[in-house]
């Protein structure tokens, strides 16, 4: 069987699981004192069996069409990635290459729709959920973002049992630099992130107007207020930041990511920066059951399949999953320094708890 084909069949097997899911993604971008830049996000639904897919540079891809022939946009790895991939397949939904550029994928149903296919274009389309890859391939920063997504008509892949698979993309880079990317009434839009949040649905502009509700917002604990002789404190710590909202809707979690993101001390190390991403990310996590959708075959009970954590500056990819909260890297430049063709990297490893019992010693006076 063809590679193409290949590709094509298997990512229609994985796609078909996003049908009946709300799947809540969530992703952030830190930076340190250093201007060392940390990105973190989170994977939303039962499970899309991913991997890490390691890909070097020189691998050949091409696009798929509408009618779901791999007859699109043919390009070579130029800088080589490492990401998560669906059932093993080598098209990412988040990752980083080797320049420290990281884009990710995120769903936004009811609010894209992708460019309009010709066939006088096939030579330049691609389906939307292989532009991450694209992007990971091709660039390596978010300006050459900029200057070059034009090259590339994104456009409705196929449909059939997948359904839309309506994505838009978060981009960032070394620098810190942070670029949305929305396709909105057929036509490509940019958005300078400089908060670096990005979750669902709506779009991206609409989100940062939403802000606006929440400027009362503080990481100060209020003071408290006097009425009418009556001296009236809070209950306890945290009161600035009273009316955050905690529920897992994608308005709130851009609100809590924003609140959470631009409220923390700054950091010095990169090694500080990465524990404080993992913290900051873990506040949207979805335990399973917490969030349910029912559907005509039952309840999909959505959950945070897995999250990442990249290190722009090391070019570490962290990632953790819901069995193993431990977490775990690959260091990109070993990867791709063994990899001679794709290579995958299972990420479904038993949870391992240390018994540390052994380790206990007098207490000194």
């Amino acid at each position: 069987m063809k590679r193409g084909l290949f590709l094509f069949c298997c990512l229609v097997a994985a796609v078909f699981a996003w049908q009946g899911a709300s799947y809540s993604c969530t992703s952030i971008r830190l930076k340190t004192e250093a201007n060392d830049v940390v990105y973190a996000r989170t994977m939303e639904f039962a499970s899309f069996k991913s991997g890490v897919s390691v890909v070097p540079k020189g691998f050949k891809y091409q696009g798929t069409l509408p009618d779901g022939s791999q007859k699109g946009m043919r390009w070579t790895v130029k800088y080589g990635f490492v990401g998560m991939n669906y059932e093993g397949v080598p098209v990412v939904s988040d990752g980083m290459n080797e320049k420290g550029l990281v884009v990710g994928s995120l769903y936004i149903p009811g609010y894209v729709k992708y460019q309009p296919y010709s066939s006088g274009s096939a030579s330049s389309t691609m389906a939307q959920y292989e532009l991450n890859t694209w992007l990971l391939s091709a660039f390596a920063t978010v300006e050459e973002v900029r200057k070059g997504i034009g090259a590339a008509r994104v456009c409705q892949g196929p449909m059939g049992q997948t359904g839309a698979t309506p994505l838009h993309f978060t981009v960032h880079d070394a620098t810190g630099a942070s670029l949305v990317i929305e396709y909105v009434d057929g036509a490509l839009r940019l958005h300078d992130n400089p908060i670096g949040v990005l979750t669902n649905a709506p779009n991206f502009d609409w989100m940062i107007q939403n802000l606006s509700n929440y400027v009362n917002l503080s990481p100060d604990n209020a003071a408290g207020a006097t009425f009418s002789g009556v001296n009236v404190t809070p209950f306890s710590q945290g009161s600035g930041l009273h009316g955050l909202p905690g529920d897992f809707t994608s308005p709130s979690r851009f609100v809590r990511m924003v609140a959470l993101t631009q409220s923390t001390v700054p950091v010095k190390t990169v090694d500080a920066g990465i524990a404080l991403a993992m913290t900051v990310i873990n506040n949207v996590d979805i335990p399973i059951g917490a969030v349910r959708q029912k559907t005509d075959t039952g309840v999909v009970l959505e959950v945070t399949d897995w999250a990442v954590v990249a290190d722009l500056s090391r070019k570490r990819y962290y990632y953790r999953t819901y069995e193993n909260k431990n977490w775990r890297y690959v260091d990109l430049a070993k990867a791709l320094a063994g990899a001679k063709t794709v290579m995958n990297i299972s990420i479904d490893t038993p949870a391992d708890y240390p018994e540390v019992s052994a380790s206990a010693r007098p207490m000194q006076p």
